[in-house]
């Protein structure tokens, strides 16, 4: 047999074990996705969710280059792919290290893998094509020629491979969703400079770069380990974590529509939905945070301190509600001094309040709630609150990591034992 044919056998069993293994359970997260997208699609008003369609199917058939509806669907894209790689990701091990086959043809067969999870993405951008161009839009072929390159880079930018590839294929992923000449021209390039650095690269002549001691001293300080952690605690469940603010983001922007406010009044307004909103966006990632990565006493044998410990804490909660300070931009310098000051107090105070004995979703306590909410409520009425906040951030700061060094992750609650001490069932 020659060493096509091989290849070919070699890249069809991998490929068919992965459609059969990660790609079948990832393409299960296909109809949360467009069920998710279809309610958020159903909530809208009639005339506003008619403009959205036709916007969207305009967007995706239009031959003006990087259309916002097609870049959307690339980070929908890259969103998906990322979590389709991540079960994939074994299979790239085990009998398959055994196959008679190139790295080149396990990474063709990741990347064909991955992008097979993303045929209803596919099936809906061709849907939103043919809609552009039954509704008279402008509709060129360059939107389909890009899906599927779409698809492969994004696929490529997680599946397992050397730094160098992945980013060819990262960088290949705006570029064919601009379905313009050169862009399509450049991703292809790109993504056969991808696919032939995948055959070069051999585990045994990596080398670890050089890195400068001041960059090392200051990567150890960074808690990059535990927001690591803290993210595959999370895991899917932080795609929904922006939901809570749109509950309340949808009254603000009808309040201000349907009304005639004076600038102070939409100030206000725009000043108590973007606190509501932050406040509930941080109180439902503590609680989800608190529900699924529980301190133990594992946790404490690592080399981290109580106060980087309660640091990283509020620090992944500023990434997670930063997107929501893009609003803030429109607000008076003063109110988004106070909803910034809110969102670094509760970042600061909820990993102590997260330090307790409780367990599951009630893990905070009522008492935390009630506290965000009048802090919030406080903002909102008064901006001058946000001095106050922001005074008291450092020492909130500093009684959570307390809080942190005198939790007992083994308490012992009488509540949970039987008269024989034996823990309840």
């Amino acid at each position: 047999m020659s060493n096509q044919a091989v290849t070919a056998t070699g890249l069809g069993a991998s490929y068919r074990f992965h459609l059969s293994s990660g790609a079948r359970v990832t393409l299960g997260l296909a109809t949360f996705q467009l069920v998710l997208l279809l309610v958020l699609v159903a909530l809208q008003p009639p005339a506003a969710r008619e403009l959205l369609l036709k916007g969207l199917a305009a967007g995706i058939a239009t031959p003006v280059a990087f259309s916002a509806a097609r870049l959307g669907f690339a980070v929908w894209a890259i969103v998906a792919a990322a979590a389709a790689a991540r079960r994939l990701a074994p299979a790239h091990r085990g009998w398959q290290l055994h196959l008679p086959v190139g790295l080149r043809t396990r990474w063709v067969a990741g990347v064909l893998g991955v992008a097979s999870t993303l045929a209803h993405l596919a099936g809906l951008w061709i849907v939103l094509w043919i809609g552009g161009r039954v509704l008279g839009e402008p509709a060129s072929p360059r939107a389909l020629v890009a899906l599927p390159l779409v698809a492969l880079a994004a696929a490529g930018t997680w599946t397992p491979a050397p730094g160098r590839v992945r980013a060819c294929a990262a960088v290949a992923v705006p570029l064919a969703a601009s379905a313009s000449l050169p862009g399509l021209a450049a991703a292809v390039t790109l993504l056969s400079l991808a696919c032939f650095q995948a055959g070069r690269w051999s585990p045994r002549s990596a080398r670890v770069p050089s890195v400068p001691a001041s960059l090392r001293s200051f990567g150890r300080r960074l808690p990059t380990g535990q927001l690591l952690f803290s993210l595959r605690a999370l895991g899917l469940w932080i795609t929904l974590a922006h939901l809570p603010a749109a509950l309340f983001a949808a009254p603000t922007g009808l309040a201000i529509h349907n009304n005639e406010f004076t600038a102070d009044q939409t100030d206000l307004v725009l000043r108590l939905g973007a606190s509501l909103g932050v406040t509930a966006t941080v109180l439902a990632v503590a609680t989800l945070l608190s529900a699924r990565r529980p301190p133990w006493a594992w946790s404490r044998s690592l080399p981290w301190s109580a106060r980087r410990r309660v640091a990283a804490d509020a620090v992944l909660l500023l990434l997670i509600a930063s997107p929501l300070l893009i609003p803030v931009l429109y607000l008076r310098t003063s109110s988004g001094l106070s909803v910034l000051a809110l969102l670094v107090f509760l970042a600061v105070r909820l990993p102590g309040r997260m330090r307790n004995s409780l367990r599951g979703l009630t893990r905070l306590g009522s008492w935390t709630y009630i506290e965000a909410l009048l802090a919030a409520l406080l903002t909102s009425l008064q901006p001058l609150t946000a001095l106050v906040l922001g005074v008291a951030s450092p020492l909130v700061l500093e009684a959570s990591a307390r809080r942190e060094r005198s939790l007992k992750a083994g308490l012992y609650l009488e509540r949970r034992f039987d008269a024989a001490r034996e823990a309840e069932s």
